[in-house]
C-alpha cells in the first residue's frame, strides 16, 4: 500500500472541510474521505491533467477537476509536497495533458490542420512517388492504354488526322515521347494532351485559328505539357488517396489501373497558372526552335479570348487553357528579344494547313 497523507478535502457542497487521505502514483491522485484508510471503502480518483495548484501563504491548494469545485489542501512543508509538484509538473509537458486543457476549438483547429497536413503530404509525396516509378517509356504505353479508353465513343477525322500528324512531323515537338495526333469531329474549341505523347485536337479549334503559325503554338503548348508531364502529375494528384497504398506496395499496375479510371478528367482538367505559363514559355521555345515566331502563342490566346463570345463552344479550351492577360503579357514579353527576327515562311506547313482548313 502507497503512503497516505492526511489533507483537507472540499467537495464543492459542503462550505466547510473534510478530512481525507490521499496517496498518489504516476496515474494520478487518489482521494478517501476519513480519518482511517479502509481498502473495502470507495476511492476517488482525479488525473493529473485536470489538477491545478496554488500556494497562499504556507497552504498549498490542488484543485482536482476542471471547474475547481473539488480541491484539497495541505501545508507547504509536508514531506510528499515535492513528489507531488513533481508529479503534477510532469503532466504539464505531456502531450495528452496539453491537449486535455484545450478547448473544443482549439482542438478542432488542430485536427482541421492535421487532416490539411496529411493531405498536402499525400498530394505531393504520391506523386512525386508515382513519377519517380513511371519513366517515359512506360508513361507512353499507359497513354496509348489512356487514348484508347478516351477515343471510345468519339468520331475521329482521319483524313485530318493524317494531316495533323504530317504537320507535327515538320516539327521539332519532343525528344522524350512520341507525338502522335488524332482529330476528333467535334464543334467545341478544345485540345488536351494525354500522358505518353498523345495529342487531341477538336475540328471546332482548327476552324476557330486563322494561320499555321497558330496551330504550331496549340501543339507546343500541347507537348509542353506532355514533355513536362504536366498532366501525369495533375492525375497523379487528383487520385492520390487511391494511388497511396499502391506506391506503398510498388505495385506499377494498380497506378496503371487508377490512372487510366481517371484519364476522362484530361479533357477539361483545369491547370494552375504556374502550369499554364510554363506550358506557354516552353512551347514558344518549341516554336522559335523550329523557325516560327514566338508572337504565334500570343495571337492564339488573344484570338481565342477575343472570339469567346463569337465561338460559343470555345468555353471548354478557355475553362482548361485559360487565355489571362497575365499569359498574353507574358507571351509578349517573351517576344521581345525576336522582335527584329526574320522568320521565313514554312511552304510544307502552309500547305498542310490549307488541307487542314
Amino acid at each position: 500500500m502507497e503512503q497516505v497523507y492526511p489533507v483537507d478535502f472540499f467537495d464543492g457542497m459542503q462550505a466547510g472541510a473534510k478530512p481525507a487521505l490521499m496517496y498518489f502514483n504516476a496515474e494520478g491522485i487518489f482521494i478517501q474521505l476519513g480519518q482511517y484508510w479502509n481498502k473495502e471503502d470507495s476511492v476517488l480518483f482525479y488525473n493529473y491533467h485536470q489538477c491545478k495548484t496554488q500556494q497562499t501563504g504556507n497552504e498549498l491548494f490542488v484543485f482536482l477537476n476542471k471547474d475547481a469545485t473539488n480541491y484539497i489542501s495541505f501545508s507547504v512543508n509536508g514531506s510528499f509536497v515535492q513528489d507531488l509538484k513533481q508529479q503534477l509538473e510532469r503532466k504539464d509537458s505531456s502531450f495528452a495533458g496539453s491537449l486535455l486543457r484545450m478547448n473544443a476549438f482549439t482542438l478542432l483547429l488542430m485536427v482541421l490542420l492535421l487532416f490539411s497536413g496529411v493531405y498536402w503530404a499525400i498530394s505531393t509525396i504520391v506523386p512525386w512517388a508515382g513519377l519517380k516509378l513511371i519513366k517515359p517509356k512506360t508513361e507512353t504505353t499507359l497513354g496509348e492504354k489512356m487514348h484508347e479508353s478516351m477515343m471510345r465513343g468519339e468520331t475521329i477525322d482521319e483524313k485530318r488526322t493524317a494531316l495533323l500528324q504530317q504537320f507535327a512531323k515538320e516539327l521539332q515537338l519532343s525528344k522524350d515521347y512520341p507525338i502522335k495526333l488524332t482529330v476528333v469531329k467535334n464543334k467545341e474549341v478544345n485540345a488536351y494532351a494525354i500522358p505518353g505523347g498523345n495529342i487531341v485536337v477538336y475540328t471546332g479549334i482548327i476552324k476557330a485559328m486563322k494561320s499555321p503559325d497558330e496551330l504550331a503554338a496549340l501543339l507546343g503548348h500541347e507537348a509542353a505539357h506532355i514533355n513536362e508531364r504536366h498532366s501525369l502529375k495533375s492525375i497523379l494528384r487528383s487520385a492520390a488517396t487511391g494511388l497511396l497504398v499502391s506506391v506503398v506496395l510498388n505495385d506499377v499496375s494498380g497506378i496503371f489501373s487508377i490512372i487510366v479510371e481517371n484519364a476522362e478528367g484530361l479533357r477539361t482538367m483545369h491547370f494552375s497558372r504556374g502550369i499554364e505559363a510554363n506550358a506557354d514559355e516552353e512551347g514558344m521555345k518549341l516554336l522559335v526552335k523550329n523557325g516560327i515566331h514566338p508572337l504565334a502563342m500570343k495571337k492564339l490566346m488573344q484570338r481565342l479570348k477575343e472570339n469567346t463570345p463569337e465561338i460559343p463552344d470555345a468555353f471548354s479550351f478557355m475553362l482548361s487553357h485559360p487565355a489571362t492577360d497575365e499569359r498574353i503579357k507574358h507571351a509578349n514579353e517573351f517576344a521581345i528579344p525576336y522582335k527584329k527576327s526574320s522568320f521565313a515562311p514554312n511552304p510544307v506547313l502552309d500547305s498542310l494547313w490549307s488541307e487542314l482548313k
